[in-house]
């Protein structure tokens, strides 16, 4: 049997002459199975042309040589170990983690959003969703905005208080502002003045400013839409109640009374005599103080 070595594959031999070599082993192989006792005076003699064909009849016996060539696969190359490997996978899964619950999230804060319009219509409330302008600073901004138009009346035939310059705010706000003059204001004021309240006069509810208009304080809670003016109170009978004071007692008590119930709907209310700032309307807001929802600023 003669091998094929095809174009010299085995360069450990040194130069190309397998042919000269495959039959030596094959005679060499056929010495060590029919005389193994001959196989170290055999190997003197060869010298290292022995340890050769030794080397190829161990071959021989594994693969055979006439065997089909194996085409060779190679095996693709481990990706560089890097340093800080370790610690930068640990963001990666984290950042998925945070990927795969933001959705929910936002689900989340949907439904929540939709629930306060909702609520806002049950009660009869009218409004709009407005288009909000770019704000000059970032922190300007109001979770889901409501321009409002009028609140339906409680008591007796009154059928709706307007708000004539449709205040923007956010929906948590009208929500509680609305609340606050349809069960409040405009039954209180019927039963002191004898007639129905008609509008209230406002300012425009949303600004992107600081608190009074500085530039050094924080940020105002009207930039959130948190807060709202109010410069006074129109009647069905054609009067107006101002915020200012103007003499009327009997309005004045009114009002006394008003600004000082809003003290228990929201956390800031501040009115003339508070500062120079709030001379001429009622200032109201739901910006927090300290670390409890019960604190008040009432002034």
């Amino acid at each position: 049997m003669r091998a094929q070595v095809a174009g010299c594959a085995a360069p450990r031999f040194g130069h190309c002459n397998g042919g000269r070599h495959m039959e030596f082993a094959n005679v060499f192989l056929s010495q060590v199975i029919h005389q193994p006792i001959k196989l170290q005076s055999a190997m003197r003699r060869s010298g290292h042309l022995a340890v050769a064909a030794m080397g190829l009849a161990v071959g021989m016996i594994v693969v055979p040589l006439n065997a089909a060539p194996r085409r060779l696969v190679p095996v693709p190359r481990p990706p560089p170990v890097t340093l800080g490997a370790r610690s930068s996978a640990t963001p990666a899964v984290a950042s998925q983690s945070r990927d795969q619950k933001q959705p929910s999230q936002t689900d989340n804060a949907a439904r929540d959003d939709e629930a306060c319009l909702a609520r806002l219509r049950a009660a009869d409330v009218r409004f709009d969703i407005p288009t909000m302008p770019v704000a000059s600073k970032a922190a300007c901004t109001i979770e889901v905005p409501v321009r409002l138009k009028s609140v339906a009346g409680q008591e007796r035939g009154i059928t709706e208080v307007h708000l004539p310059e449709e205040p923007v705010v956010s929906c948590l706000f009208a929500e509680r502002l609305t609340a606050w003059l349809g069960n409040l204001v405009a039954p209180l004021i019927a039963g002191r003045m004898s007639t129905d309240l008609r509008a209230v006069r406002t300012g425009p509810g949303y600004e992107c400013r600081n608190r009074n208009g500085a530039t050094n304080t924080k940020l105002s809670a009207h930039a959130e839409g948190k807060a709202i003016d109010i410069s006074g109170f129109e009647l069905s009978s054609g009067k107006f109640i101002p915020i200012k004071p103007d003499g009327d007692e009997t309005m004045r008590n009114v009002l006394d009374t008003v600004r000082t119930a809003a003290c228990g709907w929201f956390t800031t209310v501040l009115g003339p005599g508070a500062d120079a700032a709030h001379t001429d309307h009622l200032h109201i807001d739901m910006a927090p103080h300290g670390t409890s929802d019960r604190c008040r600023i009432c002034q």
